[in-house]
């Protein structure tokens, strides 16, 4: 540090909002500079000349990563975090991280620049580049306007401070999501000497509690049913409502259900719970209450009985960000679900309580029975199934273990094998935009450095997150993960979704579904070169839990790991070859002097 380096006096903008973020909480700025940043750049090395202090800035070569990196710390935290983009374009580069965050309700704080207004050069920061011009666009907060609670312009720098609270309020209120504010260049280089804020004025409001009568009228009904059905898939945001949860389920005598489960809901060795297999027992059941859950079952497959009570609890009951959207409910309430489990836990059993749990105890019973899920076929060859990925995968967990789970394809089946069961052990994406694991991975990470952060990923997921940025984060700020990448040899989910319209059609017939984008790639390769990864690729089950323990013991020394797994493809069809042959005909077939070398 050398004391004669000059700080603004008063500060600029930026600077104040770095140390006001630091002051409020936010660990992180998860950031992608570019020519809008020179008074954070400046700001950034005038505090650290100093020694001064403000949040830990994380460099990302690529704004997928920032943004769900942020994502992932706040669902370990539920504290907000930073990320600081450049302009329209690095808005943009967010792309569907804005969507996730939106999606999966965690709070976060995105600041971009805009292009300087001035170009008379008597402002500091007015217009210096040609880019200054062509990334002045009229409507830049419109590019995910849809996906922000808040969107605002930064337009006096003295308001810096009330407009970072303000953010922060909206951003965590429940439900919460992510905020956008944005300021010209000449603005976060003006000098901000406005008094600090009282946090504890501009605090989120509180949390709601179910009306009393509403309270004994669910109580009571629960307690009336003969086959009550719970169905969740983020209550677990909150940790402590998955054993009030546990409890109730307990006591009541009700099955559990967890969907595209975001969180650990409920313990998965509960004697309750059900699994995770969206649809299940819907039709069965007489009473379903449905707490902090989206979808949670498919109109067009299944129905509840007509006779069944239907009740829904949530923190955003009526998805009021989302287009159309309804599932019937005689009561909803939006409503705190851990207030809710205990005010329902408060209230006392009825006289009668025992012989009416123990049928609906029995009922669970022979549910589980019934939706136990078969063992795949063993397959030829030595190759690889997801069942045997997933058991393998199961023996690697322990307390330590955070699993990052992001292979759609192939929920159900994992999750029922790793019935993972303590609360913050376990997190998904609440949004459909792929590429989110591998990045907010190291935001869990730098949330809780002492765990071991587990990884599972489709193929097209992991190249959807960027890899090259993801890996290189991981090397630079040591927050090494092991990812296993279900390598199928492509995108499933466009095959599984053309089965479900077209189940006899000429696609399946004839094997052609354009989908195998994977096939041939050396996956892992892209984390050695990018961020120095241990790249291990497994194809052989003989093998898999030998190079899975290798691998975890990289990750245990500090340094990533990526185990590339080669299960069983989704296609024999190449792409390309068609298109090729047709390129050929009436060239020279001669062979060229290219060669190709394994990896």
């Amino acid at each position: 540090m050398n004391p004669q380096d000059p700080l603004p006096a008063p500060p600029t903008a930026a600077r104040r909002l770095l140390e006001e973020a630091g002051r409020l909480g936010v660990a992180t700025i998860f950031t992608n500079l570019g020519s809008d940043h020179p008074a954070f750049i400046e700001a950034f090395a005038a505090i650290e000349a100093r020694g001064g202090t403000m949040p830990e800035i994380i460099v990302c070569p690529h704004e997928m990563t920032a943004l769900s990196a942020a994502h992932g710390y706040a669902m370990a935290t539920g504290r907000a975090q930073m990320v600081l983009v450049h302009v329209d374009v690095g808005t943009q580069n967010l792309g569907c991280s804005i969507h996730n965050a939106a999606r999966g309700r965690v709070p976060a704080i995105v600041v971009a620049g805009l292009s300087p207004v001035s170009t008379s050069g008597e402002r500091t920061g007015a217009r210096t580049e040609f880019i200054h011009y062509t990334q002045d666009s009229t409507r830049q907060h419109e590019i995910g306007g849809q996906y922000m609670k808040w969107s605002y312009e930064v337009r006096a720098a003295e308001m810096i401070d009330q407009v970072l609270l303000r953010g922060l309020q909206i951003a965590t209120s429940v439900p919460a999501g992510p905020v956008y504010l944005t300021g010209a260049r000449e603005v976060w280089e003006e000098p901000a000497g406005a008094a600090p804020q009282a946090p504890e004025h501009w605090r989120p409001p509180g949390s709601t509690c179910l009306p009393d009568d509403a309270v004994r009228t669910l109580h009571a009904a629960l307690w009336a049913a003969e086959r009550p059905l719970l169905i969740t898939s983020y209550l677990g945001r909150q940790p402590e409502a998955v054993d009030a949860l546990a409890e109730l389920a307990e006591r009541i005598g009700i099955a559990v259900c967890e969907v595209n489960p975001q969180y650990v809901n409920c313990p998965g060795d509960h004697p309750h719970h059900v699994g995770y297999r969206r649809n299940s027992l819907v039709d069965e059941a007489d009473l379903i209450l449905m707490i902090d859950v989206d979808v949670p079952w498919i109109v067009a497959r299944v129905q509840p009985r007509a006779d069944a009570r239907l009740f829904h609890i949530d923190c955003d009951v009526l998805k009021a960000s989302m287009g159309f959207w309804h599932f019937p409910a005689e009561a909803s309430w939006q409503a705190d679900s851990l207030a809710a489990l205990r005010q329902l836990l408060a209230l006392p059993s009825p006289a009668e309580a025992g012989q009416a749990r123990g049928a609906r105890t029995a009922w669970i019973a022979d549910a589980r029975r019934r939706l136990v899920m078969p063992d795949m076929p063993t397959p030829a060859n030595d190759a690889i199934n997801i069942q045997q990925l997933s058991e393998a995968i199961a023996a690697l967990l322990n307390e330590r273990s955070i699993v990052v789970f992001e292979e759609p394809t192939a929920t159900d089946r994992v999750l029922y094998t790793l019935r993972m069961r303590r609360p913050g052990s376990y997190f998904a994406n609440g949004g459909s935009g792929l590429g989110w694991s591998i990045n907010a991975a190291i935001g869990l990470k730098l949330a809780c450095p002492d765990a071991e952060v587990i990884t599972l990923v489709g193929d097209g997921s992991y190249v959807f997150g960027v890899p090259s940025s993801t890996y290189w984060v991981t090397e630079t700020y040591r927050t090494p993960q092991l990812t296993i990448v279900f390598n199928n040899g492509g995108w499933n989910a466009p095959k599984a979704s053309t089965l479900l319209v077209h189940p006899d059609g000429t696609a399946k017939r004839n094997d052609r579904y354009w989908i195998t984008t994977s096939a041939r790639a050396r996956l892992a390769d892209i984390a050695a070169a990018a961020g120095g990864a241990a790249a291990f690729r497994v194809e052989r089950a003989s093998e898999l839990a030998a190079t899975l323990a290798e691998a975890l013991a990289c990750v245990r020394a500090g340094r990533s790991a990526v185990v590339d797994v080669v299960t069983l493809p989704i296609s024999a069809q190449v792409l390309g070859e068609a298109q090729s042959s047709a390129r050929r005909v009436g060239h020279d077939p001669s062979p060229t002097h290219a060669s190709r070398t394994p990896a």
